[in-house]
């Protein structure tokens, strides 16, 4: 396990640099001139002007020349200063982050609390209407796009019910209720879809574990149904069920971008989306990075914890 832990993370140091590199690459690929966003337009027009910023900001060097220079300050915690506000981006990337993680948690929370169930019943009553069901609301959640079902969720809860606010944010250690308030329809946005795709995990897992010999042994003791089912059958069901659930959560925080802008959720994903409006280089190319180096780390603790939970599994 030491070994295999060992070797996984030196691995994600040729990956860490794969992604660097294309973070890099895809910024200075986007449209629109880095010194009109710093002197304005007509100002970049200046030939003295152009230079001198160019001089600055070490635009005039070689793109591999820049690459090298960002990447070494990268590896020092130092992204650079928005272009916009003027502040360093570290700052504003750590006081974004905690917002997304919270909305990303409890998304994978809520579609954890209503998958699990729900594909367990469906499993336990395979071909009834609960079944049929659970089927037909897992399929509509994976068809529906989370973009749509989020603009869904505004029109009816907010805006014809006047249930739950549209937007905004309150630090859950600010006002720990209040901040479920608003974060209810950004959290059941992002995680129907993920709920979906659990629901239908878990019901084949069930399934896959029901028919198993250890299943009829247990009731041919005389264990009561209940016992063999959330006992035994669901407890190694739900092992699968679990790592996907990781792997969503890294899509989650990965994905955040659309839904933070349609809530204006103060988190990362609204951060970039901003810093891509107003062109805003450094914080897009540290809030890509930032959010690809968690889904790494994320993806590496997944496989981790399968060993944990199934000690059969050999990681080699």
């Amino acid at each position: 396990m030491l070994i295999y832990t060992i070797n996984r993370i030196l691995q994600l140091i040729p990956v860490l640099f794969i992604l660097s590199v294309l973070v890099f690459g895809f910024v200075h690929a986007l449209p629109g001139d880095v010194i009109d966003t710093l002197a304005g337009v007509e100002a970049a027009e200046d030939p003295e002007v152009r230079r001198a910023l160019e001089k600055e900001f070490g635009l005039d060097q070689p793109i591999y020349v820049q690459y090298a220079v960002w990447l070494g300050k990268v590896a020092q915690g130092d992204f650079g200063k928005s272009l916009v506000t003027r502040r360093p981006v570290s700052v504003e990337l750590l006081e974004r982050i905690p917002a997304t993680i919270y909305l990303a948690v409890v998304g994978i929370g809520l579609s954890i609390m209503i998958a699990i169930p729900l594909g367990t019943i469906a499993a336990v009553r395979r071909n009834t209407g609960v079944d049929y069901g659970a089927q037909l609301s897992s399929l509509i959640g994976i068809s529906i796009p989370e973009f749509w079902f989020a603009i869904l969720c505004i029109l009816f809860f907010s805006l014809y019910m006047g249930w739950l606010p549209s937007s905004g944010y309150v630090s859950p250690f600010e006002d720990f209720w209040k901040s479920l308030w608003y974060l209810f329809l950004p959290a059941l946005a992002i995680g129907f879809r993920q709920a979906a795709y659990t629901t239908r995990l878990t019901r084949s897992s069930m399934l896959d574990e029901v028919s198993k010999e250890y299943v009829d042994t247990a009731r041919s003791l005389g264990l009561p149904e209940r016992m063999v089912i959330y006992k035994y059958t669901l407890r190694n069901a739900l092992i699968p069920t679990i790592t996907i659930s990781g792997l969503q959560l890294a899509n989650m925080l990965g994905g955040t971008v659309v839904l933070e802008s349609i809530f204006a959720w103060p988190g990362i994903g609204l951060t970039i989306y901003q810093a891509i409006q107003l062109r805003d280089f450094p914080v897009i190319q540290a809030g890509i990075l930032v959010l690809g180096v968690i889904v790494v780390i994320i993806n590496l603790l997944v496989d981790l914890l399968y060993r944990v939970l199934n000690p059969r599994v050999e990681l080699g």
